[in-house]
């Protein structure tokens, strides 16, 4: 296929902006979800006032695992996490009658809590098969179990099964990449505010914190890309030229989410991380660093915003604003426009805010920019390749064959 950017190949809209719409939408249907948001965060805090413990566990996925933890800045840590796809054997061993379990996990740990008067409530993800889920095309639950079950409750969740948002035309046989985590911590932190408000106060929730830390959210991703789209394509193009010409992506991440979520995801692209970082005389000037940031002035996003321009790369940033010293070695900086590192919800207690937003826009952001690099590089030929999640029926054995292929292209 010869090079001509001015074709659309079937590309019926720039992918990175199908990506921003689509995550828009999903979070969209989870707000028309408060009430769901509302009834179990009410468990949870007549579950917390009463004694009992709360197992907070809706992570299966990449980002979840790192973006939610306890230490992050901004979690007032009400719940005992499990960063895992499952709570541990430990965790498991705790659970006693009346607590709360917040899961997407269908297994024999999962069904035993239950039936030790363990309230288990099931959120669907992509990754678990469930009745919604098309038949045949994700890999069976134990047992051939469905939430339904083992689970006290199910929540469907506006995560589609294929995980992916974006139809690229050269690959027909999935929607590419990944949409889960920006629900799954959606979820996480709407749950918190709630509950945070309702023991501070010693009322109870009624859906209006996590209203107002969805619609915070919202509010700043459209803030987002209403200003940036612009340099978003522009940007774009330059990183589709680097890479065709042999450029390697590297994506960091203080917190790791976002690194995490860009390296070996279901329907992700096979581009970011996949070597080690190379020095300017062997390729390095080529090279795009992309920092995702949390906070300003971290002595280790500047560490590594400086040994990639040593090496010649081209650095892109994304982080708040008021960063002088990142933005002045970046040759792009986004603006999340999220300055809040502790959390974008006043409560009680915690004035500095919780229930941080700067992870959910990172990877909107991120994604998005990836979507639109591969838009410019599918227009001139050069369609990369794409993980296929493990979860799905011949997902292992598509990616044992596609990598060796990107690994010697590079992309």
């Amino acid at each position: 296929m010869s090079s001509c950017p001015e074709y659309t190949w079937g590309h019926a809209i720039p992918f990175g902006l199908e990506y921003y719409q689509k995550a828009k939408a999903s979070l969209l249907e989870l707000r028309a979800d408060i009430g769901m948001i509302s009834e179990i965060s009410s468990r949870a805090v007549k579950t917390i006032r009463a004694g009992n413990k709360v197992y907070m566990n809706v992570t299966t996925g990449h980002m979840p695992t790192y973006e939610l933890v306890n230490e992050r800045e901004g979690n007032p840590a009400l719940f005992e996490f499990s960063g895992s796809d499952a709570c541990t054997p430990e965790q498991f061993a705790a659970m006693e009658p009346g607590d709360l379990l917040l899961t997407n996990n269908v297994g024999e740990d999962v069904k035993n809590a239950r039936q030790r008067g363990v309230y288990v409530v099931i959120f669907t993800t992509c990754y678990v098969n469930n009745k919604r889920t098309p038949p045949g095309r994700v890999n069976p639950n134990v047992n051939d179990w469905m939430p339904e079950d083992i689970a006290s409750e199910v929540v469907y969740t506006s995560i589609p099964w294929q995980q992916g948002l974006v139809n690229i035309p050269e690959i027909p046989y999935m929607e590419a990449f990944p949409g889960s985590a920006n629900v799954s911590c959606a979820i996480h932190w709407m749950i918190t505010a709630e509950t945070a408000r309702a023991l501070a106060t010693g009322g109870m929730p009624d859906g209006s914190q996590g209203l107002e830390y969805l619609d915070i959210l919202l509010s700043r991703v459209d803030k987002v890309f209403e200003l940036e789209m612009e340099r978003i394509n522009e940007t774009a193009l330059t990183l589709a030229r680097r890479f065709i010409d042999g450029g390697r992506f590297f994506v960091r991440s203080r917190n790791e989410g976002i690194q995490s979520e860009v390296s070996h995801v279901a329907q992700g692209l096979m581009i970011a991380n996949l070597f080690e970082p190379r020095n300017r005389e062997d390729g390095g000037d080529k090279d795009v660093m992309l920092i995702a940031m949390v906070s300003a002035g971290d002595p280790t996003e500047i560490q590594w915003a400086e040994d990639a321009r040593n090496c010649g790369s081209l650095v892109v940033g994304i982080g708040p604003g008021d960063n002088p010293q990142m933005e002045s070695l970046c040759d792009v900086y986004f603006y999340n426009r999220c300055d809040e590192a502790e959390g974008i919800v006043k409560s009680t207690g915690h004035e500095a805010g919780i229930c941080p937003a700067t992870g959910i826009i990172n990877n909107i952001l991120t994604q998005a920019l990836q979507a639109q690099f591969v838009d410019e590089m599918c227009r001139r030929g050069e369609v990369p390749y794409f993980y296929m999640g493990g979860y799905r029926t011949g997902g292992g054995a598509f990616n044992e064959m596609m990598r060796p292929l990107a690994e010697a292209r590079g992309y």
